[in-house]
Formats: C-alpha cells, sequence, structure tokens
C-alpha cells in the first residue's frame, strides 16, 4: 500500500526544488540588471555621435552659408561699383533711365 507523505515532507521536497529555481531566479535577475545598464552605455553612446554628427552638420551649413553671403555681398559691391562708374560715364543717360524707371513703378503701383 502506498503511504501518503507527511506535510513535513512535502514541504521538505518543495524547499529543495525551490531552491535550485530561486538561484536560477536570482541569476536571471542579474542578467537583466546587466543587459539593462549595456543597452543604456550604448544608447548613450549613440546619442552623443548623432549629437556630434548634427553640431559637424550644422557648422559645415553654417560656414557654407556664411560663405554664400559673402559671396552675394562681393557680387552686389561690384554690381554697385559698375553701377557708379556708368553714372560717371553717361550722367544724363543714367538720369533719364531713372526717371523712367520711377514713373514704371508709379504707374504699377497706382493700380
Amino acid at each position: 500500500m502506498m503511504r501518503m507523505a507527511t506535510r513535513k515532507e512535502i514541504e521538505d521536497a518543495a524547499a529543495e526544488l525551490s531552491e535550485p529555481v530561486a538561484a536560477q531566479i536570482a541569476a536571471l535577475r542579474a542578467d537583466m540588471a546587466e543587459l539593462g545598464a549595456v543597452v543604456t552605455r550604448l544608447g548613450k553612446e549613440r546619442a552623443a555621435g548623432l549629437k556630434a554628427a548634427a553640431q559637424r552638420t550644422a557648422s559645415t551649413g553654417y560656414a557654407k552659408g556664411e560663405e554664400a553671403v559673402d559671396v552675394a555681398l562681393a557680387e552686389l559691391q561690384s554690381l554697385e561699383d559698375e553701377l557708379a562708374a556708368a553714372t560717371r560715364r553717361r550722367p544724363f543717360a543714367s538720369l533719364g533711365l531713372a526717371a523712367l524707371l520711377g514713373f514704371l513703378v508709379g504707374v504699377i503701383f497706382r493700380r
């Protein structure tokens, strides 16, 4: 006939089985904490890299923008110099052209 296990025997057997499981759970928790730290570190490194790349791109764009402004200002200065020279060469033609442009602007904005 089968003998029934006592409550103490059942508790002892359960304790024997739960000890390895508890150790595995503790190991899993430690592994998860380590994995979280690694992911955090990688995320911070990636964010720092992206920030540096964005700063490089911004400063390159800023430098190109300054260069374009300098070129535009040089062109405007050249155009101004040419206009001044043409005005000195033909003062009456320049005065007539200015009057004509003023008249055309007046006609356009009157409507």
